[in-house]
């Protein structure tokens, strides 16, 4: 189905306006707990999800495979994912090969024991983390060659590395092509060099340009991730910073707002420095962070600069030129993971990826996200190093589905959910009571033939907030059962 324009009157490009007008999704930078997996659901044992992933029928399915590299040359004070110093000294060789051995290692046990796996169809790999990009190209090439010769990848499998632009200065992006490498990642956050001196960032603008200079020379797409809501930023800054990314032509830019939530506690994520609770004390102390109002008026101007570019997002705040991505103009992993929710299946400390495949219930994998103890756990036992996991079903599951597709910004196809569910979005509890207020606010149209649901421009704008208020806390957590009518 093709993406019907979404008109541009009616907008409130006054996000500030906009949030005083919908105050339940004002959340805090503290609060801003928001996470693309559920929180809510059975809680299953490590042995229960690696059952149900025996059980799980895969074979000839699509599937996104996600690899997940937990090193960084320099640990930024905002990070709140998996990750740990990589040694610059004799010990970085042993300790990167140690990484490779530890991915591909934890794939074999998936595979002795899981008889679909092999069989799933690969649509996209991602290899992140951390700092994928710190691998060199003979543990690149040891990765994907595993990755070939066990896993069914499509012809057109998109695979994407993720990686900072220190890691981009040199011949690393065509030993990534020779390998065969076709999207790239790169985490550049800000163009202000007092903006990733603060947050303790190793680049300065210079490498970060001269990074996208050397991406956009290979003719593969690829995205730059910037943060708003930093130390030192302003809304003009941040709208320059976006000016100039477009001026040259970057293919996708995403845009993340700055979220200080403890993923420690939620069980996928390291603390990070701001997490402490003295440093965030003393930072609010100096006035360093911008306000909530400041940061959507950051938002603002970014949203204007992309809409006079002529950029559209798809996921939600990943803004690309328009033909940079076939059917949608959305890349293939957030196809797979979001719009689709397609099974991924995601090794490494910490990484967490689900089961689904067109059924009514879900099951969530979350691995170990402690590393010393992924470690001793690979080292020392000869089981998949899950943590835990989460049985969704019902209005769970459902709302797990709702926020994956409103996220990616595609059509929300009502018969979709009646196929897969047996609701109708439009005439089901309590469905309609939501999308009816989410109508009438203006966060979510209806298309012409009535089809299926979108998010607006406004609903793009918070559309976090959306999916954790509407979607997950209202639908999810809706106490009555599910009655299928279809």
């Amino acid at each position: 189905m093709a993406v019907n324009k979404i008109s541009l009157e009616n907008v409130e490009l006054n996000l500030g306006k906009l949030l005083e007008k919908h105050p339940e999704l004002q959340i805090e930078r503290d609060d801003y707990n928001i996470n693309v997996t559920a929180n809510y659901g059975n809680k299953l044992k490590p042995e229960e999800v690696f059952e149900h992933y025996i059980r799980h029928d895969g074979a000839g399915k699509p599937a996104h495979l996600y690899f997940h590299v937990p090193l960084c040359s320099y640990i930024c004070h905002f990070c709140n994912y998996v990750k740990k110093l990589l040694p610059e000294n004799e010990e970085k060789q042993k300790v990167l090969d140690q990484w490779t051995n530890l991915l591909i290692e934890e794939s074999n046990r998936y595979l002795q024991s899981v008889s679909w796996l092999g069989k799933a169809k690969i649509e996209s790999f991602y290899i992140g983390g951390g700092t994928a990009s710190l691998l060199w190209k003979p543990q690149l090439k040891k990765i994907l060659d595993h990755v070939r010769n066990n896993y069914d990848l499509t012809d057109d499998c998109e695979l994407t590395l993720e990686g900072n632009p220190d890691n981009f200065q040199n011949d690393e992006l065509e030993d990534a092509l020779e390998l065969g490498f076709n999207r790239f990642s790169v985490g550049v956050q800000s163009l202000q060099d007092e903006v990733t001196k603060f947050v303790g960032r190793k680049h300065d603008r210079e490498m970060s340009l001269k990074a996208i200079h050397k991406l956009l020379q290979t003719g593969k797409p690829f995205n730059v991730d910037i943060i708003f809501g930093l130390p030192y930023q302003t809304p003009q800054s941040v709208a320059e910073d976006i000016r100039t990314l477009c001026d040259l032509g970057v293919p996708t830019i995403t845009i993340y707002r700055l979220r200080n939530a403890d993923r420690q506690s939620m069980g996928i994520g390291n603390r990070s420095v701001w997490n402490i609770k003295s440093v965030r004390e003393r930072l609010e102390e100096q006035g360093l962070f911008p306000t909530l109002h400041e940061t959507y008026a950051m938002r603002e101007e970014i949203l204007k600069v992309f809409l006079e570019f002529n950029y559209w997002p798809s996921p939600c705040g990943w803004w690309s030129k328009p033909g940079t991505y076939p059917d949608g103009n959305i890349p293939r992993v957030s196809r797979n993971k979001w719009q689709r929710y397609d099974t991924m299946i995601a090794f490494g400390p910490g990484a967490y990826g689900w089961l689904t495949g067109g059924s009514d219930t879900v099951i969530q994998t979350h691995n170990i996200s402690d590393i010393s103890q992924y470690v001793a756990h690979m080292e020392n036992k000869t089981t998949v190093p899950l943590a835990f996991g989460r049985l969704l079903s019902g209005h769970e599951a459902v709302a797990t589905a709702l926020g994956f597709n409103f996220k990616a910004n595609q059509p929300i196809e009502l018969e979709r959910y009646r196929k897969q569910f047996g609701i109708d979005l439009l005439e089901d509890e309590p469905y309609r009571s939501i999308f009816d207020e989410l109508l009438n606010k203006g966060l979510i149209s209806l298309m012409e033939d009535k089809s299926a649901l979108l998010p607006t421009l406004d609903g793009e704008a918070l559309h976090e907030e959306i999916i954790s208020v509407y979607l997950h806390q209202r639908i999810g957590m809706h106490p009555e059962p599910l009655c299928r009518r279809f």
